[in-house]
């Protein structure tokens, strides 16, 4: 796939409209956290466009730079906050909760150490093979990577949801396809990967909230005219 500010654009409008439906869906405060993840990616997406625009020289070098620095604090730092701790509090099983507690503390560390980094050292983008390459100059680059990778991939394999299970084993074919292929712009490629496999999300909440509309299993059901039409099999609910 070739990037563009034209392709970022495009994906943030796109993502940006599955985002607003997954928020439609929302039944309990806990749920926003991690249902706002798609508009999220939606907007970063829509940074990246103006990074493009920034490096072609199309928009003044404050704003690129500007759009750039917003781009990385967003991948780098907040992703490994937001999604551990997003899907820890969806999760309706306290089992699972326990499990996932510990990739919400890694998720926080390895935030906190990479907002640190890059506030600290050059951040750098420049195109390259169609691509934005982003520098960060990150000390024990490859431990902080393979901590960010469990905190935020972790968590949705542990999820007693299905399609939030898909979410992770997404993420995590998209990593190892990201850094086998575009090592050098893997922060790109993996974020608007990200950005499309969110739809799983929405899927998942979508289908919460028909289950939730649904009667309970073997509920009679009545017709508007008030007749009987015999009873609901039972079945389990969407996960």
């Amino acid at each position: 796939m070739c990037f563009s500010p034209e392709a970022d654009f495009t994906a943030a409008v796109v993502v940006g409209v599955v985002g607003v439906a997954t928020l439609r869906q929302v039944r309990e405060p806990r749920g926003l956290l991690i249902a706002a993840l798609p508009l999220l990616f939606a907007l970063h997406q829509f940074v990246e466009g103006f990074v493009w625009l920034g490096l072609r020289g199309d928009v003044s070098s404050g704003l690129g730079d500007a759009a750039r620095d917003v781009y990385v604090v967003f991948a780098h730092a907040a992703l490994p906050v937001i999604v551990p701790l997003g899907l820890y509090l969806i999760e309706p099983s306290a089992r699972h909760r326990r499990r996932m507690l510990p990739f919400v503390v890694l998720g926080a560390l390895t935030g906190a150490y990479l907002l640190w980094q890059v506030t600290q050292f050059p951040v750098h983008a420049e195109a390259r093979a169609h691509c934005i390459a982003y520098a960060t100059h990150t000390p024990l680059g490859v431990p902080s990577a393979i901590a960010y990778v469990v905190a935020t991939c972790g968590p949705a394999l542990l999820s007693s949801r299905r399609y939030l299970r898909w979410f992770g084993v997404a993420n995590l074919v998209g990593v190892a396809i990201a850094a086998a292929l575009r090592q050098a712009e893997f922060t790109s490629v993996w974020c608007i990967y990200a950005a499309l496999v969110s739809v799983l999300i929405y899927e998942h909440f979508r289908r919460q909230r028909a289950a939730g509309a649904e009667p309970p299993a073997g509920a009679s059901l009545r017709s508007s005219d008030g007749r009987w039409r015999g009873r609901r099999s039972p079945r389990t609910a969407a996960g």
